[in-house]
């Protein structure tokens, strides 16, 4: 089952946010994931286990988009485009809609 890859902030690993996006910065921190007090940053990664022990990157969550109510990941769209035999590269993200 895919997880969030974290990675702990401690003197040593410190996280030192985004340039003038103060706000972004936070949101980006977890607190209080394993015991009271700790601080973890959310990488953003879903990360996999496979049956052989290897832990694989699997997906983003920033790169998702809602289409018709569902989640529509876009590394799964461009993997159905490449599919396609004439296809050497796909770059694919979301844009608002009106």
């Amino acid at each position: 089952e895919p997880g969030l890859l974290i990675a702990p902030v401690t003197p040593r690993t410190p996280f030192l946010g985004y340039a003038g996006r103060r706000e972004r910065s936070e949101q980006k921190l977890l607190r209080g994931v394993f015991v009271e007090g700790d601080t973890f940053f959310s990488t953003g990664d879903l990360m996999e286990e496979d049956s052989d022990g290897f832990v694989r990157f699997c997906d983003r969550t920033g790169d998702t988009f809602r289409w018709k109510g569902e989640n529509v990941s876009t590394t799964e769209v461009a993997e159905v485009l490449m599919a396609h035999p004439s296809l050497q590269e796909a770059t694919v993200y979301g844009v608002t809609v009106p």
